[in-house]
């Protein structure tokens, strides 16, 4: 059994309104169990409410609570999770979304599943998350975090880009294609996988690339050690190229950029329930038969 969790802060998924009747079934929980529950600011701002909660920004959240609960789907708790990794608040997912990976539990599971954890009978899991900065003429342009993946694409139009790609100063190749991801063990079951690259356990320790329809039929996915540093170069483009983080950014590009990727020194950390496992959410995410007999 860990420590029980003394506070919590509420986060909603961004600008969504139909996150409210959750919020506030949350809320009514946790205050008749008597536990201090706060709501981010930012959330309070999307929604026009407050629910009667005091306010805590993300920066605040350090000192101020040592739970977060998202309400929403992966997106949500990407975003969560890349404002809370420096403090590394554990969080936990409510998904009022579609498919998703990373939250557990429905809001009707609340009041079986959300006592225990609450209590300390919960498992957790550190999250690698990726470092990007963007050089161009010898200056750094634009830095930030992605939880899934770094992403290089073609803008618009129907030509490809062509991308150098470097990992810890080796020449890997270069290859035209529609775009370039990078992604986390996390991130494998997001674009990584529509893009036809493997599933990845979580903890695993090793990083994803995989090229979006590229040119050359023999391109494969590319599964290396999270500990080497990427140099992605944009090398030829004929229309506006950009780079996402976890799509929640677009930055566009010019000929000649650098993208460098390496693992940031903070992660995620990520709360679930003491039966969990991540074979379980496949097969319930995926479809997948069951095998004979239980886990």
């Amino acid at each position: 059994m860990t420590q029980p969790f003394q506070r919590v802060l509420l986060v909603s998924k961004y600008h969504d309104p139909s996150v409210l009747p959750g919020l506030r079934q949350l809320r009514d929980f946790l205050l008749a169990r008597d536990m201090p529950t706060f709501l981010e600011s930012q959330s309070a701002a999307d929604i026009g409410d407050s629910l009667g909660l005091p306010l805590l920004s993300f920066a605040e959240a350090d000192a101020g609570s040592d739970l977060v609960i998202a309400l929403g789907g992966d997106g949500t708790l990407l975003g969560t999770a890349r404002q809370t990794a420096q403090s590394g608040i554990p969080i936990l997912g409510i998904n009022q979304g579609r498919l998703g990976f990373l939250a557990d539990l429905s809001i009707n599971q609340i009041n079986e599943a959300l006592p225990p954890i609450l209590e300390g009978h919960y498992q957790q899991d550190l999250r690698s998350i990726l470092h990007a900065e963007l050089w161009r003429s010898e200056e750094r342009v634009h830095t930030g975090l992605a939880v899934n993946e770094v992403f290089i694409h073609k803008g618009g139009g129907e030509s490809m880009i062509e991308l150098q790609v470097q990992m810890d100063g080796r020449f890997v190749y270069t290859q035209r294609a529609d775009g370039l991801i990078i992604a986390t063990p996390t991130g494998s079951t997001a674009y990584a996988m529509s893009a036809g690259g493997p599933i990845l356990t979580p903890t695993l320790a090793a990083l994803l690339l995989v090229l979006i329809c590229p040119h050359t039929l023999t391109a494969r996915p590319l599964a290396v050690a999270d500990s080497v540093e990427i140099v992605a170069r944009l090398t030829a483009s004929r229309q506006p190229a950009a780079l996402s983080l976890d799509s929640h950014c677009s930055v566009p590009l010019e000929i000649g950029d650098e993208i460098v990727i390496r693992r940031a020194s903070c992660a995620a950390r990520f709360i679930h329930p003491e039966e969990e496992n991540f074979f379980q959410i496949l097969r319930g995410k995926l479809h997948w038969a069951d095998s004979p007999g239980t886990d």
